[in-house]
């Protein structure tokens, strides 16, 4: 292992990230020579940014021995993710580094993935994914970022769910930033780190939280200890030196008089702002909620029809909420500019104002909120105005009553004080404990099987996610002027910037049978086609479509689910392009096999056992024995033995013209359909290598695990295999396309090895198997082994998984 980087070179480092002479803060030299800790302690705006990325980047260069090669950065809202991905990439890019979507064309010095991650059918999951040998930069939200760790992730495909919680949960530095709004996804994130620590992982994973507040006690959880936890604070160094003019900035607090009315309170707060604002400076309002902040956006501009204001919130499609983001943090103009906001700008958007209103909320999100006002100093005079919310059925939603009448005791307190962030954050004010769900061990060994229940439902990780008032899911508009007014069967899957965060009571609204032209729209995780949405449909991440002529979104005001003037569709775009066909997620879809040349089915299993051998060959994977390396190798060999089958044959020569002679594993057209519809390949390969007379596993360790990862390698069978719709009801009866009975024919997968003509059969899949353990007994099995547990199990899939899909891509490329 080399010795520590020196603080020179990190500084040189620093200075050409951010494109000028200017040297780190101390203790983000601390970070780059030590590590990161797990808890960093700072006030805002003093570069939490930077201390999280570039000491960790410096570091997967000058200690890649002992440096996770991904860093996955969470925060609470969109807009933070967007600034901060927009920051890192711009410090990429002065690096000379790549900020790369796709992982080919530069050098592993020169490349660092950067990757969103935001939900949508896009293409770009593909680039981190198939490369977990690069550095790469995961930035997203709570909800993005947790449900993928919890193996549920929201909007995106479900055969996709085990390969992000196989790389998020192996090799990589967790990073969760503004931890006062996480609500419960902090107690989530601490007692994952817990299970990991105690049920092995691939590769050593860590995490670092930051905020200005936080006590190493508000980490703590049944499996997460934190005696031994290592903080880091701010010095006298660096209260010393150029961070002090920040430190040092006051603004004077003032408490405005508002009506209680709720009806009168917009028109009378607007007034307020309007007469506040000076000209050439940027005026700030923060509001609690989307509503009171939509309705004193409106009131200003009906007071002031030349007045300059932007509303921002989280409920904006990307484009528009970029377009909004870059006026907010734009310099003002002349006239000066007032924004109103949520506490989308509460925390890490690097803004600052001379005049800043928030209404009383909970003693940490003032003390964010007033890190907004007079950020560096700028202004010798700054105010800092506040305000109860007006009366109504719940006037402190989103918070608790106590906190906000706490924070409201503290600044009535300081009236006319001007005050600094540090003397804020260090206000004793009492806070009323939160309560969460608290994600168990047995909560996530559950969550390892990604097959619905029997109605079709899955476990709700929401709970351990976002407080319940605050959970979502995603809308997408389209224009169906010419198919009726409802999606085609075919309809592609929106992409990320056609989604729109939208709260599930209002959307639960038009999940009816009478919404009509208002009709929201799902797709069938089964059939793979679009149908009529349901109040049981809309869960927390769910996706779902709308006509556009109906309404429901405003590009100035958001979501607007009482607007009815027609929404302008976001432009379609070919994501796929030279990719091909995305895998997709209904159980009949097998997009890897189409859309390629043709390829021979023993050429196939040799190249993904190569493959297999390639990409572990470029990891260090200290937590794997060489014995599950192996069986992971072999799962490649045979994890395509089921095309065979004769009905996915047949499909094949269907689908090109001219096919060779022999088994086939590739062909050239995705447009011909299985005869048994919901046909499962992966499913045969398991059932032909448990097979009494198959004897190609013969002397080999770790049958059932290289049995589990062949059958897994599409994600769609895992831990739970059943019947699906009218299968069960069919003559022979079926499970996902195969039947008691049908024959494979007699091969050689590879050289050297020979499969006699087999007699496949169902039982051993089901409850109380009278050949042994049922399938799910055997995987369940694997699942808790105390050498492999749920993050090495799931990595070695991933493994597989990822082998086959970097195969096919070469297929495609001619390569």
């Amino acid at each position: 292992m080399r010795d520590a980087p020196q603080s020179d070179a990190f500084n040189e480092f620093v200075a050409r990230a951010i494109g000028e002479a200017r040297a780190p803060y101390p203790y983000q030299v601390r970070l780059a020579q030590e590590g990161l800790p797990d808890l960093l302690r700072v006030p805002t705006g003093a570069g939490k940014t930077l201390a999280a990325v570039l000491p960790w980047l410096w570091r997967t260069y000058e200690l890649p021995e002992v440096t996770p090669r991904r860093l996955v950065y969470v925060l609470p809202l969109r807009t933070l993710v967007e600034q901060t991905a927009r920051e890192v990439a711009g410090w990429l890019f002065n690096l000379g580094k790549r900020a790369s979507h796709e992982p080919e064309g530069a050098s592993d010095e020169d490349e660092v993935i950067l990757q969103v991650l935001m939900g949508g059918a896009d293409r770009q999951d593909d680039a981190w994914q198939l490369a977990p040998d690069k550095r790469a930069i995961l930035i997203g939200t709570q909800d993005m970022v947790l449900s993928r760790a919890l193996m549920r992730g929201y909007a995106q495909t479900r055969a996709r769910w085990p390969i992000s919680y196989a790389f998020l949960h192996a090799d990589t530095q967790w990073v969760l930033d503004e931890t006062q709004l996480l609500g419960p996804a902090l107690p989530t994130s601490a007692q994952l780190q817990g299970l990991r620590d105690k049920l092995g992982t691939a590769a050593p994973t860590r995490s670092m939280w930051m905020s200005a507040t936080l006590a190493e006690d508000g980490l703590s959880t049944v499996d997460h200890d934190v005696s031994s936890l290592r903080t880091v604070e701010l010095s006298a160094e660096d209260r010393t030196g150029p961070l002090a003019k920040r430190l040092k900035a006051t603004r004077t607090i003032e408490r405005l008089d508002l009506p209680a009315d709720s009806k009168s309170y917009p028109a009378a707060l607007a007034r307020a702002l309007i007469e506040r604002h000076r000209p050439g400076t940027r005026t700030i309002a923060v509001l609690n909620t989307v509503e009171r902040a939509t309705a004193v956006c409106e009131a200003v501009r009906k007071t002031d029809p030349q007045a300059d204001v932007v509303l921002i919130h989280s409920r904006f499609r990307p484009s528009e909420r970029k377009t909004l983001m870059d006026l907010v943090t734009a310099d003002p103009p002349p006239a000066g500019r007032i924004v109103i906001s949520t506490q989308v700008l509460e925390a890490g958007v690097d803004i600052t104002s001379r005049t800043l209103f928030t209404e009383v909320a909970p003693w940490s999100s003032i003390v964010q909120r007033a890190g907004r006002c007079n950020r560096g100093g700028e202004y010798i005079m700054a105010c800092l105005l506040w305000g109860r919310p007006p009366k109504g059925r719940d006037p402190a939603a989103p918070y608790q009553e106590d906190d906000v009448q706490a924070a409201a005791d503290a600044l009535g307190e300081l009236e006319g004080i001007a005050v600094t962030s540090t003397q804020l954050q260090r206000r004793a004010v009492k806070q009323v404990p939160e309560l969460h769900a608290v994600l168990r061990r047995r909560d996530l060994l559950q969550l390892f099987d990604t097959m619905p229940d029997l109605t079709g439902a899955d476990i709700d990780v929401s709970p351990w996610i976002r407080d319940g008032d605050d959970t979502g899911v995603f809308v997408a508009w389209r224009d169906w002027s010419s198919s009726g007014g409802q999606p085609a069967q075919d309809e592609p899957l929106p992409l990320r910037t056609e989604l729109c965060p939208a709260p599930i009571a209002d959307v639960k609204k038009l999940a009816t049978p009478d919404s009509g032209a208002r009709q929201m729209w799902v797709r069938d995780r089964v059939g793979g086609n679009w149908r009529r949405g349901f109040r049981a449909d809309v869960v927390p991440g769910a996706v779902l479509l709308a006509n556009a002529s109906a309404g429901g979104y405003d590009p100035v005001l958001g979501w607007a689910p009482g607007s009815r003037t027609p929404v302008a569709p976001v432009p379609a775009v070919d994501d796929a392009g030279e990719e091909g066909p995305a895998e997709g997620d209904a159980l009949g879809d097998d997009g890897l096999s189409h859309e390629l040349p043709w390829v021979g089915l023993a050429q196939h299993l040799e190249d993904v056992e190569t493959e297999v051998a390639t990409v572990v060959g470029q990891l260090s994977v200290p937590g794997l024995t060489a014995a599950q390396i192996a069986a992971a190798g072999l799962a490649g060999r045979y994890h395509d033995l089921g095309k065979c089958h004769e009905v996915f044959q047949v499909t094949l020569r269907k689908s090109g013209p001219n096919p060779p002679p022999g088994l086939l594993a590739k062909s050239p057209d995705m447009g011909v359909r299985h005869s048994r519809r919901y046909l499962r390949h992966e499913l045969v390969s398991a059932l032909m290598l448990t097979h009494p007379e198959c004897r190609l596993l013969d002397g080999r360790q770790e049958r059932d695990l290289i049995v589990y990862l062949v059958a897994a390698h599409h994600g769609k069978v895992r831990i739970s295999v059943r019947s699906v719709q009218d299968e069960a009801m069919k003559t022979p009866p079926l499970l996902l396309g195969v039947a008691d009975g049908d024959l494979t024919p007699a091969f050689d997968p590879t050289p050297g090895e020979h499969l006699e003509m087999l007699t496949l059969s169902t039982s051993s899949l089901r409850i109380g198997a009278a050949d042994g353990d049922s399938w799910t007994t055997r995987a369940v099995a694997l699942r808790d082994r105390r050498d492999l547990g749920p993050f090495r199990l799931a990595y070695l899939e991933a493994l597989v998984r990822i082998a086959d899909m970097r195969v096919s891509k070469a297929y495609r490329e001619g390569r």
